[in-house]
């Protein structure tokens, strides 16, 4: 019924074609569908589809409409917007707001207002969008960022040195442990040319959720005096709770990140290392094994058997060591060790949005009512990813390997080892007017169920 469902409406896609015309707005309409053996999904069937896709068998469609920018002319403003609802059919239907945002442009800055996904980097092959704290597996947040757009050259630097910045301010609207959670965002990275080929990024990221009112501790500080606190990482006053008082206004957490970017006459690669933080100890790099590294290579060939490649290792079992918090008779002291990523004290729900971990996917939600639970979160993953073409047949494929521990003084035996696979093709059909996209996905391992699953996908774009 479901795969009735979703052809259904393809001829109106071909009716659209007939208005489609070259300018800057654009509209997309996709039709997509997907089943498994299990009640639920296959791992990567939802993770990184920016908490689009239902977890349980469904029938999907997504309308999008919006207008790119258009100015060439970088000393007058540019405007662009998009709008983009997803409406399924799975076992609790559901309709929701991938993004609705609004956008200028000035010269070299950039303001977003509203919600608006991420771009992806990699080719989409990454098991993280090459942030261990910002991936692609959760919904746009709403809110406001203002950006450079890409970097720009210091006046000093006499080409050799470039930076780019963000900083903005969001509200988490989903059902949350702390109702009305804000969080403010900021980053500011680097590029260093080494020579004509080869450039280094650094940079860090910032974020911080502070604010609400939560179902235990009630209301938690707010207003302008206390906004300038988690701007800047202060401790709180009174108000707060005792370890906000001693540590930082608010749940902080961010990402260094180091990258090495290669462009050469057959090949371009990029070798990146992300370090997450959530206190001292992270950010003075206690935990200096805990990170995602990657490896990304483009071929710079349109059509071959691989034209892009992937390989990442995403580790999180050090944290900074084994020494825990404790309370004595002296009152209580603050220990580097045990690093809880993704976790918080007083924001229960974590660092997930809608029920979806907004950072690296491996670590995932299992409590429904709150997304409170992301206590499988030390582990090791292994990821490879592949893009390329057999003969007019795109494809895109990756392989995972996912270990995870104990946490410390655990009596359970907690060993879990998961694979996780994930295929789909897209054959280049020039006499139809649409994208055409079949796909698959296994899980095998004693973390979940095996499960199988299977998908088929169909995306209409034009242009007014």
């Amino acid at each position: 019924m479901k795969l009735s469902y979703l052809f259904s409406i393809v001829i109106s896609l071909i009716v659209i074609d007939s208005i489609a015309q070259n300018n800057s707005f654009f509209y997309e309409v996709e039709l997509n569908s997907g089943v498994s053996s299990e009640k639920t999904l296959p791992f990567w069937m939802t993770a990184n589809k920016f908490g689009k896709i239902p977890n349980s068998n469904y029938a999907l469609t997504t309308a999008t409409f919006g207008k790119s920018f258009s100015n060439n002319n970088s000393n007058k403003i540019d405007f662009a917007f998009k709008g983009s609802i997803t409406g399924s059919i799975a076992e609790e239907n559901d309709a929701i707001i991938n993004e609705l945002y609004a956008s200028l442009k000035y010269k070299k800055v950039r303001l977003d207002i509203g919600s608006k996904n991420d771009e992806i980097v990699f080719e989409g092959l990454s098991s993280s969008n090459g942030n261990f704290m910002k991936s692609t597996n959760s919904r746009a947040i709403p809110g406001y960022n203002l950006s450079t757009v890409d970097f720009i050259e210091l006046p000093f630097a006499k080409n050799w040195l470039k930076f780019k910045a963000t900083y903005g301010d969001f509200w988490m609207n989903d059902e949350r442990y702390v109702d009305n959670t804000l969080l403010h965002q900021k980053s500011l990275h680097f590029k260093s040319k080494i020579n004509n080929k080869l450039d280094i990024i650094t940079g860090v990221n910032h974020y911080a959720q502070w604010n609400g009112t939560s179902l235990s501790s009630g209301k938690q500080p707010s207003g302008f005096k206390n906004y300038i606190k988690t701007v800047t990482g202060s401790s709180g006053g009174s108000e707060a709770s005792i370890l906000e008082q001693i540590n930082a206004l608010g749940n902080h957490l961010g990402s260094y990140i180091l990258q090495f970017d290669y462009k050469g006459t057959k090949t371009n690669w990029n070798f990146y290392i992300s370090h997450p933080f959530e206190d001292r100890s992270g950010r003075e790099l206690m935990n200096y094994p805990d990170n995602l590294y990657g490896f990304f290579l483009d071929l710079k060939k349109e059509k071959a058997l691989i034209t892009h490649a992937l390989a990442e290792i995403t580790y999180t079992k050090h944290r900074s060591g084994n020494a825990p918090h404790y309370t004595d008779e002296t009152g209580y002291h603050a220990a580097s060790g045990r690093d809880e990523y993704f976790n918080n004290f007083v924001y229960l729900s974590g660092w997930s949005y809608f029920k979806n971990v907004i950072g690296t996917p491996y670590i995932l939600t299992n409590d429904k009512e709150y997304g409170t639970d992301l206590s499988l979160n030390r582990f090791v993953a292994l990821h490879v990813g592949i893009k390329g073409f057999v003969k007019n047949i795109g494809y895109k494929m990756n392989i995972d390997y996912i270990n995870f521990d104990n946490w410390y003084d655990s009596n359970e035996n907690m060993d879990y080892n998961q694979f996780s696979t994930y295929f789909e093709i897209n054959p280049k059909l020039d006499k139809i007017p649409f994208e055409f996209y079949l796909g698959s996905s296994i899980d095998l391992g004693n973390l979940s169920k095996n499960n199988i699953g299977g998908f088929i996908k169909i995306i209409k774009k034009g242009k007014f």
